[in-house]
C-alpha cells in the first residue's frame, strides 16, 4: 500500500528469500485456497518467473499471505500441516551448507550465522551447552501477522537440522512466540517433544551426547566453499537501511507506549539522542516519520488481517485515545478506521470473510 499523505514513503526493510513461497502454489490448492487470489491481493502475484537466489519479496507480505491462506484453509496450523505434507520447500546456499556440515554443533552455529541472507530476523543465536544445544530466533516486533510465519520458520529449521542429527542428538523442547492455538496437538505430534506457545522467544532446544559426532554427509571442500559463497552474500544482503530498521525495531517493540519519545528509543539503541536524529537526518528521515511509518504499517495489519477492535487496536499502538487513531487513520486512508476496514471486507481484501469464519470456529 502507497504511503498517504504525510506520511513518509519508507521502503519495506523487511525481506524474505523470494524461495520461501516454492511449493505453497501446490498446497493451497490440495487445500482449497484461492492461491492466486491471496498473492494478487497481499503483491506477491509477480512471482512465477524463475526465483534466482539473490530474489527477495517482502517478509510482512509473506506472513500477511500465509495467515490468510490459514484463515482459508480454516486451519489455524496451516503452514505447519504444509511443512509436513510437502517439506521445507526448495533448497537455498544456507540449507546446502548445513547439510555438508562437519557435525551438528557446525550445522547450528551456520544457521545462526547466515540465515538472515534467507529471512531478514530481529536476533538469531545458537547456544551450546555440557549436554545441550540450542537455536533461538526472533522476529521484528513489526510483525502483526506472525502464527504462520513462526511454525514455517521453526518447523523448517528443524528438517533442515534433521539432515545433520545422529543418534545422539534429540530434540527435547520447542518454544514458540506464536498465540496458542485451539489445539495444540498438531504441534506436539510434528516436533515429538512439548510445545510452549506465547514465549519471548522462538527456540529449539536438543539433548546432546556429542555435538561433534561426524555428520555422514560431510564434505569438508563442499562446505567450504558454500560458506564462503553465503559470507559473501550475507555482506550483500544487509537489510536495507539497517540503522532504520533497528530504529524501527525499537519504535515497534514499545509502540503502544503513548508517551515513546526519541530518547526512549536512543537509550535502548545505546546512542545519544543527538546521534541518533543525526544519523536518521543522514538517511532522510526523523524519529516522528518513523513512528509514524511503523504505526502506519501495523495499523494496515491490525485492521485489515485481525478481528482486534479498534479501540484495542488504537490502545496497541500506543494512542491514548480512540479518536486520536481516529484522526491518524483519516490523515492514512482518508476515512475512520472502521470504515477502511469495512471498504475491505465488502471488497473481500485481507481475506476478511476467511478470517472471520476461521475466528469463529475457534471460538
Amino acid at each position: 500500500m502507497s504511503a498517504r499523505k504525510g506520511l513518509p514513503a519508507l521502503s519495506d526493510t523487511l525481506l524474505i528469500h523470494s524461495r520461501a513461497q516454492s511449493g505453497l502454489a501446490d498446497y493451497c490448492r490440495t487445500r482449497g485456497v484461492p492461491y492466486d487470489r491471496v498473492m494478487r491481493e497481499n503483491g506477491l502475484d509477480q512471482l512465477s518467473a524463475p526465483m534466482s537466489l539473490g530474489d527477495h519479496i517482502s517478509l510482512r507480505a509473506h506472513a500477511r499471505a500465509l495467515e490468510v491462506c490459514a484463515a482459508y484453509s480454516g486451519d489455524e496450523t496451516f503452514a505447519l500441516a504444509w511443512s509436513r505434507d510437502m517439506g521445507p520447500g526448495r533448497d537455498d546456499t544456507v540449507s546446502l551448507a548445513l547439510r555438508y556440515a562437519p557435525d551438528f554443533l557446525t550445522a547450528l552455529q551456520t544457521t545462526a550465522r547466515f540465515i538472515c541472507i534467507v529471512l531478514d530476523l530481529a536476533e538469531v543465536r545458537a547456544r551450546h551447552a555440557s549436554g545441550s544445544a540450542s537455536i533461538a530466533f526472533a522476529l521484528s516486533p513489526e510483525l502483526v501477522c506472525r502464527d504462520q510465519l513462526v511454525d514455517r520458520t521453526a518447523s523448517k529449521t528443524l528438517m533442515r537440522l534433521q539432515q545433520v542429527c545422529s543418534d545422539g542428538v534429540r530434540l527435547s523442547h520447542v518454544s514458540l512466540t506464536r498465540s496458542r492455538p485451539a489445539s495444540p496437538q498438531a504441534h506436539e505430534a510434528f516436533f515429538g517433544v512439548p510445545v510452549r506457545f506465547e514465549a519471548e522467544v522462538n527456540c529449539l532446544r536438543y539433548e546432546v551426547d556429542d555435538v561433534r559426532q561426524p555428520n555422514p554427509l560431510r564434505d569438508d571442500d563442499l562446505f567450504a566453499a558454500l560458506c564462503e559463497l553465503n559470507r559473501r552474500r550475507l555482506d550483500d544482503r544487509r537489510r536495507a537501511e539497517d540503522f532504520t530498521s533497528r530504529v524501527c525495531d525499537a519504535i515497534a517493540e514499545r509502540v503502544s507506549d503513548p508517551g515513546l519519545t526519541a530518547a526512549t528509543v536512543a537509550a535502548a539503541l545505546a546512542i545519544s539522542v543527538r546521534a541518533l536524529q543525526r544519523r536518521l537526518q543522514e538517511r532522510g528521515q526523523t524519529f516522528q516519520g518513523l513512528h509514524d511509518a511503523v504505526r502506519y504499517r501495523m495499523a494496515v495489519d491490525l485492521l485489515g488481517y485481525t478481528t482486534m477492535s479498534v479501540s484495542e487496536i488504537a490502545y496497541r499502538l500506543g494512542f491514548s485515545a480512540t479518536g486520536n487513531f481516529s484522526r491518524a487513520a483519516k490523515r492514512w486512508f482518508g476515512c475512520p478506521p472502521s470504515a477502511w476496514r469495512l471498504e475491505r471486507a465488502t471488497s473481500g481484501k485481507g481475506g476478511a470473510a476467511a478470517f472471520a469464519s476461521l475466528d469463529a470456529a475457534s471460538k
